[in-house]
């Protein structure tokens, strides 16, 4: 399996192993039950346009995988961080997790009434052959903004390739005539697994009567939001309509409890994410507080348990779409 180095440094960590000889999870095959119930109220349209249609095609899905989050935070004189990564999570263990999460996807449309047009047929639509896609090989793209990095492996169905990402609606136009031929609605649904909450917060220039700078780290698997501009933007399912496009968003995460591997960070054994957790402070050090603080994490995954809570959180993403749409079917 290619990976398209956006990050060749990370790459080399997250592929790092013996891959070939990885076991496959008995999660990736056992039926996906959800973590909880899929919140009501949870998303909020940006764009709205027709109902979606009784006919639905899936020409497009994408897993956002987070290998590696930072965070920094900084007073007048000191700076506290946050730096985690992820070992364990091969290419093929999240390429597998991304089909299976794909295939729950196409049998939740299914259950509530949806039919979901065949690849085979959507192929062959008048239009089809102008899709613009890449070769869908795992790519690792890096990104930041004001003191937090994140780095994902960005992850599609096999047989789907990668579409690119713009600030405009990708694929527009043989989208419509796709829509026209088949009388179905394009969804391209983008997701994320995230492993661990990364936070940093500062308290200002007045380091004597403000606090100092934190910066903390929580393991847990869920889908949320990550960090960068439009073309990165998670949460966001794209509904093709012959006006222009339907998107919605949510807000908060979606959660996946449970242990999911060990973390370390340089001071004593491993531990169970269940307890990995770490946060330091630089007010904790006073007077005349330590000038850097810092907390490191190398998460190392448990594969079955990996595999069963992503696909937790992804099949608590999938419930959300599509409740969504089926709100706005007409």
């Amino acid at each position: 399996m290619k990976w398209s180095m956006g990050a060749a440094a990370l790459a080399a960590v997250v592929m790092a192993g013996d891959v070939a000889a990885a076991q496959r999870p008995a999660a990736l095959d056992a039926p996906i039950v959800l973590p909880s119930p899929p919140p009501a109220k949870f998303t909020r349209n940006v764009l709205a346009g027709d109902k979606v249609r009784p006919r639905v095609f899936v020409p497009s899905y994408r897993v956002s995988f987070m290998v590696s989050a930072g965070a920094r935070a900084r007073t007048t004189d000191t700076t506290a961080s946050a730096e985690t990564v992820l070992s364990g999570a091969e290419p093929e263990l999240i390429q597998a997790i991304t089909d299976r999460a794909y295939a729950d996807f196409i049998e939740r449309l299914t259950a509530a009434g949806f039919t979901v047009v065949t690849q085979a047929e959507w192929r062959a639509a008048d239009g089809a052959s102008q899709l613009k896609a890449g070769s869908g090989d795992i790519e690792i793209q890096s990104m930041g903004d004001l003191g937090a990095r994140q780095a994902y492996a960005l992850v599609h169905p096999t047989g789907l390739g990668s579409w690119p990402e713009t600030a405009m609606p990708v694929n527009l136009g043989p989208v419509r005539s796709m829509t026209r031929s088949l009388d179905a609605t394009m969804v391209a649904p983008r997701f994320t697994v995230n492993y661990a909450y990364v936070k940093a917060a500062g308290g200002g220039p007045m380091a004597i009567i403000a606090r100092g700078a934190q910066a903390s780290f929580e393991p847990k698997i869920h889908g949320g939001p990550v960090i960068g501009g439009f073309s990165m933007e998670p949460w966001r399912v794209r509904v093709g309509q012959h006006g222009g496009f339907m998107e919605y968003k949510v807000d908060g995460s979606l959660e996946a409890p449970g242990a999911f591997g060990s973390v370390s960070s340089g001071r004593g054994p491993a531990v169970s994410t269940l307890a990995g957790g770490r946060a330091v402070d630089t007010w904790d050090n006073r007077l005349g507080y330590a000038s850097h603080a810092s907390a490191t994490g190398r998460f190392e995954v448990d594969p079955e348990a990996y595999a069963r809570l992503a696909l937790q959180a992804l099949a608590l993403q999938n419930q959300v779409a599509v409740d969504e749409l089926a709100r706005a079917r007409r």
